[in-house]
């Protein structure tokens, strides 16, 4: 579940460190520190502290910040109409959706070219395995200055976390929780009640062991992140979401986030479940039929939690979050030339705020440079922009 609920030297040191720290379980891998100076800190946009920062995309070199009760703040880093850059992010404007907590976004395009809605995720208060709640709002975004919240989905009993659009086919699949995963009609107008433009949901591990946290499409299988019962593989097929493979294959461990990318998934984990802690980035290996086999693990001992897993778009970068811990920050991977055992490119950590850390994280390719945009929790919340381009594999 969402957790909201020194010097140069001292930075190479803390670098070289947990590059060395770093291990695989699955195989004998080995991580090489790079030099300490090859990522750079371009930007920071503080945010209120009401929570604060809990996530953020970008698409076409806009923001969009999930500020929790400061609600979705929109940011030119390098689209030019206001200016802006990821040296320099403009605030174009912001909307507070209804009941605020603004958890994630996704702006969509739709396959007609338009570029109308921002859907947003609401992370209301919940209890690993067991309940939840928040609603997904959407918002017109035909004036970028004056977004406006025009409707809503609301699943009773659950909640919403993270979500992932069909963009092609104009379906949103939700991530909520106890409620398993949800598929949304979300084509042509969107207004008032989306009640009606519920597709299917399914709880992947059944009653009392489903608590999605996330979701992705790839090949045409939606992956499902879950708390207890681990990663799944759904499809929808004849209109109704089915469980195709995977599953109760993460007994000893929360699992976090997911990202699925060259014939591979890879997922986090989450706090303390017994007497492991969430400190663990799993490799899964897709079978011919698209089923996840555990392929590998990588051990980073200093945090209890990775919070957010990002491939880049060529998918030669992963990118995972972590936090609460000395070694919190940033851990950036690369998946060439071989996927299944990402090599640790660069450790960056987050002195000033390393008893929290970082909360999530995207990479984003502006201007022919690569960018992490991250999530710095509180006590000092604010969205991080982090040039990466000098470790590009």
């Amino acid at each position: 579940m969402g957790v909201s609920i020194g010097g140069p030297a001292a930075l190479a040191a803390a670098a070289l460190a947990a590059a060395a720290a770093a291990c695989h379980e699955g195989s004998a891998g080995s991580a090489v520190a790079p030099p300490p100076d090859s990522v750079a800190l371009v930007a920071t946009v503080p945010v209120p502290p009401n929570y604060g920062q809990h996530d953020q995309i970008e698409r076409a070199g806009l923001a969009f910040l999930c500020s929790w009760n400061t609600g979705l703040q929109i940011y030119d880093v390098g689209d030019g109409r206001a200016g802006g850059s990821p040296q320099h992010p403009v605030r174009i404007s912001g909307v507070v959706t209804s009941g605020g907590e603004v958890h994630n976004a996704w702006w969509y395009w739709a396959p007609d070219g338009t570029r109308r809605y921002a859907f947003v995720g609401q992370e209301g208060p919940g209890s690993v395995g067991t309940s939840s709640s928040g609603d997904i709002h959407v918002v017109d975004l035909s004036n970028l200055s004056a977004p406006a919240e025009v409707a809503s989905f609301h699943m009773n009993g659950a909640g919403t976390h993270n979500f992932w659009v069909d963009e092609a086919n104009q379906v949103l699949y939700a991530a909520y929780y106890n409620g398993g995963v949800v598929a949304l009609d979300v084509s042509g107008t969107l207004s008032g009640d989306l009640g009606t433009r519920l597709i299917s949901a399914v709880q992947p591990g059944g009653a009392g062991d489903t608590y999605v946290w996330g979701v992705m499409l790839y090949n045409g299988s939606v992956y499902a992140s879950d708390m207890v019962s681990g990663l799944w593989q759904l499809k929808l097929t004849g209109g109704a979401l089915q469980v195709a493979g995977g599953g109760n294959n993460v007994p000893e461990r929360y699992t976090s986030d997911l990202w699925v990318a060259n014939g591979y998934a890879y997922t986090g984990t989450w706090g303390t479940r017994g007497a492991n802690t969430g400190n663990v980035l799993k490799i899964w290996k897709l079978d011919s039929a698209g089923a996840p086999v555990l392929h590998d693990s990588i051990v980073t001992p200093g945090f209890t939690t990775v919070s957010d897993v990002r491939g880049s778009a060529d998918g030669r970068m992963l990118v995972t979050s972590g936090e609460y811990g000395p070694k919190a920050g940033l851990y950036f991977y690369s998946l060439v030339p071989d996927p299944g055992h990402p090599v640790l490119l660069r450790y960056y950590p987050v002195v000033a705020n390393a008893q929290n850390g970082i909360h999530n994280v995207s990479l984003a390719d502006i201007g022919g440079r690569r960018y992490a945009l991250a999530a710095q929790d509180p006590p000092t919340p604010a969205m991080l922009v982090v040039d990466v381009t000098a470790i590009d594999p």
